[in-house]
């Protein structure tokens, strides 16, 4: 997919991301649960999750941008373990103003079970993308 976050984004690698679709309306992030975004306990990692979602968020906030937009507030809420991989994200473009946008992302295992749900609000910059 030729999106900005599925280029540049050396997390999005690491974690074994794949950004499957991307508009400004709509994203849609898969990640596997493996032994590197695992607790203790052997779920899926808070932080894990947590990047899954600000992923999702991120590559639907800069699809077709020409200028970066970044997160100004998160909020996440934990619902259940992540057990099933993989996870899916997918954010919603909620609120679209000048300078501030607003997602909601749903974080899902693969038995479609809700994991976590998160508030995402990004600000517009007058800061180019890289090519």
């Amino acid at each position: 997919m030729n999106n900005y976050v599925a280029k540049h984004d050396k997390l999005v690698r690491h974690l074994g991301m794949t950004i499957e679709e991307a508009t400004r309306e709509y994203a849609r992030v898969t990640m596997p649960i493996t032994e590197n975004n695992k607790n203790g306990m052997g779920l899926a990692h808070g932080g894990a999750i947590f990047a899954l979602a600000d992923v999702a968020f991120g590559a639907a906030a800069n699809a077709g941008q020409v200028n970066g937009v970044v997160s100004l507030n998160s909020t996440i809420e934990f619902l259940r373990p992540g057990l099933a991989s993989p996870l899916k994200a997918e954010a919603h473009l909620v609120r679209k103003g000048a300078h501030i946008q607003s997602y909601t992302v749903e974080v899902r295992d693969a038995d479609g079970q809700l994991i976590a749900r998160c508030m995402a609000t990004g600000f517009q910059t007058d800061v180019p993308l890289p090519e």
